[in-house]
Order: C-alpha cells, then structure tokens, then sequence
C-alpha cells in the first residue's frame, strides 16, 4: 500500500509530485527540472518522453500504469527507483541512460512485453549493478523472455526486495 508521506519501499521514497490523471500524455513532464518524485496514483498509460530529462526525478511510482511509452524517463540521470506493479508492456528505451537507476520493481502476474533490450541502456542494470525485482513465481520465465533475457543475471525475486 501507498501512504502519504516518506515510505522506503526498495529505494522508493515517495512523494513530490502526485499526478491523478487516467493517462499521462507525451512529454508530459519532460525537461523539467525541479521534480523529485513523481506519483502516478490513476494512470493506466505514460507516454512517450513523459519525464524524458527531468534531472532532478529520483523515484517514480506507477501503481495501476499498464503501459510505458517510448523514452518514457529516459535521461534522468538521479531516477534510482520505479515501482510498476501493474505494468504489462514498456517500449524502446523508456529508461535509457538513468545512470542512477538500481531498482525496478514490476508486480503484473504476467511477464511484461519489453519491447527492446534497450531499454534499460546505459544504467547500472545493463552495468550489473542494478536489479529488476518480479513476483517470485515469474522468475524464471523473466530471464527467458524476449529482451528481457539480456537482464537474466538482474532479474530478482521481489521477496529479495526488502521493505523498511
């Protein structure tokens, strides 16, 4: 459950920005400069560079989002965290070159399309340093899947993701 407040959820501290739209359109919130975190609490879908530059964001939190356009948040080099629990399908380089992104965190009781391998590009989880944490049942169909494959040796189980 999210609360209002600071949790520490895997690295995710939330809040600064609390976006309760059903969908958040391309380039939504790109170049932005002074956002920290970002909440979507209603979306299903985030388009393409939504928070394309935003080089201050740290964590984002996607409870209910499905759907990662295109270079969604790529470039925001202090992005360390993002939590998508529903999430089913993330496009090309939606996390590209956050060089400061260790943990990714996907719920779906399904393994989510990946579009690309790239889409993880230049961050310290293609650098094995960083971890994708999955239900613990989908594991090993993760570190199978297409694209997701090049990530095997990151792939994680969520009950390995500790919660303060």
């Amino acid at each position: 459950a999210i609360v209002q407040g600071i949790i520490k959820d895997c690295g995710i501290t939330l809040k600064d920005v609390v976006n309760t739209a059903s969908s958040v359109s391309d380039n939504r919130y790109s170049n932005n400069l002074s956002i920290n975190a970002i909440d979507y609490v209603n979306a299903t879908s985030v388009g393409n560079n939504a928070m394309t530059n935003c080089i201050s964001l740290t964590n984002v939190n996607m409870p209910v989002v499905t759907s990662v356009g295109g270079y969604a948040m790529a470039n925001c080099i202090l992005l360390t965290s993002v939590n998508m629990p529903a999430v089913t399908s993330i496009s090309t380089y939606a996390m590209q070159n956050c060089i400061s992104l260790k943990s990714v965190r996907l719920g779906a009781n399904q393994v989510a399309t990946l579009a690309n391998a790239n889409a993880f590009a230049n961050t310290p989880i293609a650098k094995a340093t960083g971890y994708i944490y999955v239900p613990d049942e989908l594991v090993d169909s993760y570190k199978k899947a297409t694209n997701w494959s090049v990530y095997a040796d990151q792939i994680r189980p969520m009950s390995e993701c500790e919660v303060e």
